[in-house]
C-alpha cells in the first residue's frame, strides 16, 4: 500500500428525473452518452460518454424536480463543441423542442452549445480553444 491517498477519477451530478428510462433514451439517442450503470427497477442510470458522467434517480417530489428545471446546471468542458454540435444536431427527431441553437461565442471568449434535457437539467457545453 501506497502513502499517496487515493485519486479521484470523475464526477457524476445525480439529477432528479421524472422518468429515468425516458432520460437514459434522451441521452442515447439525442447526445450520445452510453449506459455506465443502468437499473430501471430502482430507479437509478449512470450515463457515460469519455469521461463525463450523469447519474439520474427517479423523483416523484416535486420540489425536486422544480430544483432540476430552475436551479441545476453544470459546464463542462469540450475540445471541440462546433464538432460535437455537428454530431447530435440531427439527433433531436423526438426532442424537436429541446434542439439547442447551435454553439455561441460568449463575449468572454468562450465558444458554448447550451442543451436543456427533458427534464430541465441544463449543461454548457465549453469548448477549451475558446475560453480566456
Amino acid at each position: 500500500m501506497s502513502d499517496a491517498p487515493p485519486a479521484l477519477s470523475g464526477t457524476a451530478p445525480i439529477v432528479a428525473v421524472r422518468d429515468v428510462m425516458a432520460s437514459v433514451a434522451f441521452y442515447e439517442t439525442c447526445l450520445g452518452f452510453d449506459r455506465a450503470l443502468y437499473n430501471p427497477d430502482h430507479g437509478y442510470a449512470l450515463m457515460r460518454r469519455g469521461n463525463l458522467m450523469f447519474a439520474f434517480i427517479n423523483a416523484a417530489d416535486e420540489t425536486a424536480l422544480n430544483a432540476t428545471a430552475n436551479n441545476v446546471s453544470a459546464q463542462f468542458w469540450i475540445d471541440d463543441v462546433a464538432g460535437y454540435w455537428d454530431e447530435i444536431k440531427g439527433r433531436f427527431v423526438d426532442h424537436p423542442d429541446l434542439l439547442p441553437a447551435g454553439p455561441v461565442e460568449r463575449d468572454y471568449g468562450a465558444r458554448e452549445l447550451h442543451v436543456k434535457d427533458p427534464d430541465g437539467f441544463l449543461m454548457f457545453f465549453t469548448d477549451l480553444k475558446h475560453s480566456a
